[in-house]
């Protein structure tokens, strides 16, 4: 087994959201087959999604989809339901479907198209407990040749389920609104010696050397014409991707209690200030097989940050294939869930927040489309249906 540095996408679906996690893994050949998947407590539907392993430095960043004949999942009380196929590679329950229930098993079966067949172990959903609190700490840090950074560092307390020893995990979201404005698009021809070049999505065209709202070219007529047309792109809820998985780790806790688990960082700038910033916490149960798996996940990325510390061995997986085939990684787990939710705002620590400024001195939101603008995140001009 090559020991290649590659970079997959775990797909976790709480309900119907889709939860992409860029992590490096280390130990799996570039072209084996990567399956992710999750069934928790909520209601579903729940997803499972195969691609192709590739390494981190692939300029295509995610592997291709990988298409199966049949995904069927079930538990250990005699229930099964077979998935469908929604995207590339992308498999899910119905709605109203099977749903995860505490104390029992689940398993799926994937049968590709050339007979080979692989199941992942029996993964028991356990009890999870609560996260207690949520609180965070203000941090200001002096660059020697810029402005003055501010931020928050999150924290929380929180508890395992009475009586049990059992495994965690914890997930940080950050969600920011923003607001873009791609009429001010710099055109990629001298972007700083011409005028702006508005991107189709912005309501905006220039008319007569000037730009007017509601204009928009119109390639049938090869004129720009009124069209009334609102902005499609300024307006975007942007959620960072989760770096690394946070498990819980035995020496912390205290008759199953843990106090003041650092979660993660909040940066305060004009963007993830522009209204509010909401910080949620999900902890999650882990089966023994779950917690390997994200506890190996964990080090390893933890490792590629220190020069000190090399990345060595293989991620734990609970696949295996029940005929020869292409090698196989990633898990299906079990886990129950739990949130809490805070919004932090302007108000919540009085910070001067610089404007933005582009090369033209236009102070204010950058010239793109909302939805694009921020790498590494993943953003939507649809408003989260428990936003506050």
């Amino acid at each position: 087994m090559r020991n290649s540095l590659i970079l997959f996408t775990v797909l976790l679906v709480l309900g119907s959201c889709l939860d992409r996690i860029d992590i490096p893994v280390l130990g799996v050949d570039s072209g084996d087959l990567i399956v992710d998947g999750l069934i928790t407590d909520e209601p579903g539907p729940y997803t499972v999604k195969l691609t192709k392993a590739i390494k981190v430095d692939d300029s295509r960043q995610v592997g291709e989809p990988i298409y199966a004949k049949q995904i069927t999942l079930f538990d250990n009380a005699g229930n099964e339901e077979v998935l469908k196929q929604t995207g590339n590679g992308i498999y899910q329950t119905k709605p109203g479907g099977i749903q995860g229930v505490i104390g029992r098993e689940y398993f799926i079966r994937i049968e590709m198209y050339n007979g080979n067949v692989i199941e992942s172990l029996p993964d028991r959903m356990d009890p999870v407990g609560e996260v207690d609190s949520i609180y965070y700490e203000f941090e200001s840090h002096q660059p020697a040749d810029a402005p003055t950074e501010y931020g928050y560092r999150i924290f929380i307390d929180a508890h395992n389920a009475t009586g049990s020893d059992h495994y965690l995990r914890w997930k940080f979201t950050g969600t920011y609104v923003v607001e873009t404005l791609p009429q001010y698009k710099l055109c990629d021809i001298s972007p700083c010696l011409d005028r702006y070049c508005p991107l189709l999505c912005s309501g905006y065209a220039y008319v007569n050397g000037e730009l007017k709202k509601g204009y928009a070219y119109n390639p049938k007529t090869k004129m720009v014409e009124y069209t009334g047309v609102e902005c499609t792109c300024c307006r975007c809820w942007v959620t960072p991707r989760e770096d690394k998985p946070k498990v819980n780790d035995n020496q912390i806790s205290k008759n199953g209690k843990f106090i003041k688990v650092e979660m993660g960082y909040v940066p305060i700038n004009y963007y993830t200030f522009f209204e509010k910033y909401r910080v949620e916490i999900m902890q999650m149960s882990l089966s023994r097989a779950a917690f390997d798996y994200w506890k190996a996940v964990q080090s390893q990325k933890e490792g590629t940050n220190s020069l000190f510390q090399p990345v060595t061995g293989k991620i734990p997986t609970n696949l295996f294939e029940t005929t020869e085939g292409m090698g196989v990684q990633g898990i299906f787990y079990a886990a129950a869930v739990t949130k809490r939710q805070i919004y932090l705002d302007k108000t919540t620590h009085k910070v001067y927040i610089r404007s933005p400024q582009d090369c033209f001195l236009r102070e204010g939101a950058m010239g793109e489309d909302c939805r694009t603008a921020f790498p590494g995140s993943m953003s939507t001009y649809q408003q989260p249906a428990d936003w506050k």
